[in-house]
């Protein structure tokens, strides 16, 4: 599973973020290994993504190495599970923009919202990376590009909004993100996470190296 730890410090966000990164050993064991970091540019926390292959490994990481690191005011925790990454199309537009769309949805329907995720038609100017069913204040968690908030929102508008069961959506743009997985693990990563393969139509992509992510004025976006 994919475990989101949102980091709360008491002071300068990069100064955590400069310590996440020089203590990369720290902050991992066998059974855990970070993925990469992020911040949504509107909250005052940054987000350190893992890979967990044995939960209770990740108890000494949370209550033990990242306190005693870091000293945050506070840490919350979002478990992502089956998460899906997607090949991106060729023909991609130019300059993309990271966002993350949080989804709330009626219980009964989860699943079939997470299944039209999965098989839309996506543009070459929006389009997700990976989706995953989230246990946190969202049921489904995706992470999308796109040339601008504007074009991703009207995308939502057309596609996303009329799925019967949709509660709530939510777009935050991330300013920043580094992976600091190493290269060959994060690629066999995604690849094994494939909703489908690499085809003509699309090809492999590593949206954490090629995404272009501006600073931008801070906006909050949304729907319902």
């Amino acid at each position: 599973m994919m475990i989101i730890v949102r980091i709360f410090p008491k002071g300068e966000l990069d100064i955590s973020w400069n310590k996440v990164l020089n203590n990369l050993e720290m902050m991992s064991n066998r059974y855990c290994t970070p993925l990469y970091l992020s911040q949504r540019e509107e909250e005052n926390f940054m987000s350190l993504i893992y890979d967990v292959k044995e939960v209770n490994s990740f108890g000494d990481i949370l209550v033990k190495n990242i306190p005693s690191l870091l000293q945050p005011e506070k840490t919350r925790t979002i478990t992502l599970l089956k998460p899906v990454f997607f090949p991106a199309p060729k023909g991609r537009a130019a300059n993309l923009e990271r966002y993350q769309v949080e989804i709330r949805t009626r219980s009964e329907e989860v699943q079939n919202i997470f299944n039209c995720i999965l098989h839309l038609d996506y543009p070459i100017d929006a389009f997700p990376t990976y989706t995953a069913y989230s246990f946190g204040e969202e049921d489904i968690l995706t992470s999308m590009l796109s040339t601008s908030r504007g074009r991703l929102k009207q995308f939502v508008r057309e596609n996303l909004e009329p799925q019967k069961g949709i509660v709530t959506i939510e777009i935050g743009f991330i300013n920043r993100s580094q992976r600091v997985a190493p290269t060959e693990m994060w690629k066999k990563y995604r690849e094994s996470r494939y909703a489908f393969k690499p085809t003509a139509e699309n090809e492999e992509y590593d949206f954490l190296e090629s995404a272009t992510l501006p600073k931008r004025e801070s906006e909050t976006s949304s729907f319902w």
